[in-house]
């Protein structure tokens, strides 16, 4: 047999093979409508359910994506399921029987799209009973960010019934995801009395791990009689983990001490040396420098506070190291200076990475020009409780800062033509105006380390060319903090307890106003703490008519009132 008259039976099963094969279509128009569903199986609002397999046909072909992620089943019955395509049909078979006289929601999120440009279908939801009633109450609402005012997508939902549960120990049953707005709900409930939490559940275990995970909670139950509707839940960082000393040891040319998590605050003290202290990379590490005239170990009394108010208290004994060793570089960096022109105000703040033992403040200079300068001293100085931030503030004759006349310049300053000199091409004289000026070794660190010369150009902000905040605050509470954020959300001022006041010589550019409500009148927002059932203290944001929370402020404009309600 000749191999061209068998030629076919070789082409035949590959012709087969490629008709066979499910694949995108080349060419038209882009696929925009996403797969419909035709029928189920059971159908929807099934009652007495008692099959253990699900199928579902749609008006086209389709595939799942990632459906153990995608697809909710609340009650939850784990990952004991499997779910499967093929050509027009899902099929979702249950590993495990369902519970008796029960409302399941099947909510499969966009787990089911079309094979052409992977649409996924629009509010896929199949809900029956394995009894005989359909459950039909909801709890709906947002979840947000309230430190930034953002709404949070892929946010686990969860309620429980038991005041026993702990949200950090045990799983819920009832689940959802919030969407790209923040918006979730939970279907299908009976009545009866929930309790409500949230978690950006990183490691998809439905346990909240309260070092990593954002989460939020309310401490309130939902009686559920009727629908629950903006049930909203603001999720935060807050550590819940029991506050522990680690370890102490001498490390390079200090005494390192070290805690499970990060410090709100700590104190230090011994009756015999003075102790100088700050925080190191991160505030779960306590740098404590060498000013003990005693070489022995010396006692030292450690007392720590956390962000949920846990407390630490214990004696531990420094020591440090007899070699020579070559301390840490001193450096300083400033923070926000700007000089207010028609105020005659130069401020801002300098960091440093060590705390300081002196200051040359004849050294520290604001060069208007060549004659004129702003000298500063002690008084215009106040520190950070660790002794390693300064602000710097000082008001002077606001005149200085006027260019003379040439009438105004005196016979005596006027310099007569010098004579040509010799070198052909002189060096321009170097200019110096409005200038920061601080000289090497302005200050020295408690390791006796000097700091280097430091430089900064600060023109003067006139008032045409900085703008004013007006912001009103209506509440009935009476302790409240107002922050004015950039648009990092950075800090640039705050106020407390006002409800009529201004932000004045601001630098054009983006800004927002934060109102934190005060409740325990301690000058700062508090996060909460779940095991002593305390909520965070309450946010809120100064928005316009369109829901934007940016203000966009220019030279010479004044903006306001702005108005911030609360509740």
């Amino acid at each position: 047999m000749s191999f061209r008259r068998n030629l076919h039976w070789l082409i035949y099963p590959l012709f087969i093979l490629s008709c066979a094969r499910q694949t995108s279509p080349t060419g038209g128009p882009k696929d925009t409508i996403p797969p419909i569903l035709v029928r189920s199986f059971p159908a929807k609002q099934q009652i007495n359910f008692k099959g253990d397999k699900i199928e579902l046909l749609f008006n086209e072909m389709v595939a799942v994506s990632n459906p153990k992620e995608q697809v909710i089943i609340t009650p939850d019955v784990g990952k004991d399921y499997e779910i499967t395509a093929n050509k027009n049909k899902v099929s979702l078979t249950l590993k495990n029987k369902l519970k008796d006289s029960t409302t399941y929601s099947f909510n499969f999120r966009d787990a089911v799209q079309d094979i052409t440009e992977k649409n996924p279908a629009v509010n896929l939801k199949l809900a029956l009973s394995t009894g005989s009633y359909i459950d039909s109450l909801y709890v709906q609402g947002k979840v947000f960010d309230p430190i930034k005012n953002k709404d949070l997508k892929d946010i686990t939902v969860a309620l429980y019934q038991s005041d026993t549960f702990n949200i950090l120990k045990h799983k819920a049953v009832y689940i959802t995801k919030s969407n790209e707005k923040g918006d979730y709900i939970i279907e299908n409930l009976k009545p009866g009395t929930y309790y409500i939490y949230a978690i950006d559940d990183k490691n998809r275990n439905l346990l909240i791990d309260s070092k990593t995970e954002i989460y939020g909670y309310l401490t309130d139950s939902i009686n559920l009689k009727a629908n629950a509707k903006a049930v909203t839940i603001p999720l935060v960082k807050l550590d819940a983990r029991t506050l522990k000393f680690t370890n102490s040891r001498p490390y390079n040319t200090y005494f390192n001490i070290k805690t499970s998590k990060n410090l709100k605050s700590y104190k230090l003290s011994s009756p015999a040396e003075v102790i100088l202290s700050s925080f190191g990379d991160d505030q779960a590490n306590i740098k404590v420098y060498n000013t003990f005239d005693a070489k022995d170990s010396v006692a030292v009394r450690f007392q720590a506070l956390d962000s949920i108010n846990n407390t630490l208290d214990t004696t531990l004994y420094a020591k440090f190291n007899q070699r020579e060793v070559k301390p840490e570089a001193f450096t300083i960096k400033s923070e926000g200076f700007k000089v207010i022109a028609h105020k005659g105000i130069i401020k801002g703040k300098i960091q440093f990475n060590k705390p300081l033992l002196d200051i040359r403040f004849d050294s520290i200079i604001y060069k208007i020009d060549s004659m004129k300068t702003v000298t500063f001293s002690r008084e215009n100085i106040s520190w950070d409780s660790l002794h390693n931030k300064l602000t710097l503030e000082k008001t002077f004759d606001k005149i200085l800062l006027e260019k003379p006349k040439e009438s105004q310049i005196s016979v005596n300053q006027k310099q007569p033509p010098s004579k040509p000199s010799k070198d052909s091409n002189p060096a321009p004289k170097k200019i110096i105006n409005n200038q920061l000026y601080i000289g090497d070794a302005s200050f020295i660190s408690i390791e006796l380390d000097s700091s280097k010369r430091f430089e900064e150009q600060l023109r003067p902000q006139t008032l045409e060319e900085s703008g004013i905040l007006f912001i009103e605050i209506e509440t009935t509470q009476p302790h409240y903090i107002i922050e004015l954020l950039d648009k990092n959300f950075n800090i640039v001022s705050s106020q407390r307890d006002i409800r009529k006041t201004s932000f004045e010589d601001l630098t054009p550019g983006e800004y927002q106003i934060r109102l934190i409500i005060d409740k325990n009148n301690d000058g700062k927002w508090s996060p909460g703490n779940y095991l002593t059932k305390e909520e965070p203290e309450p946010i809120r944001f100064y928005t316009n008519e369109k829901r934007s929370s940016v203000i966009n402020l220019k030279a010479n404009w004044e903006v306001g009132p702005l108005l911030i309600k609360y509740p």
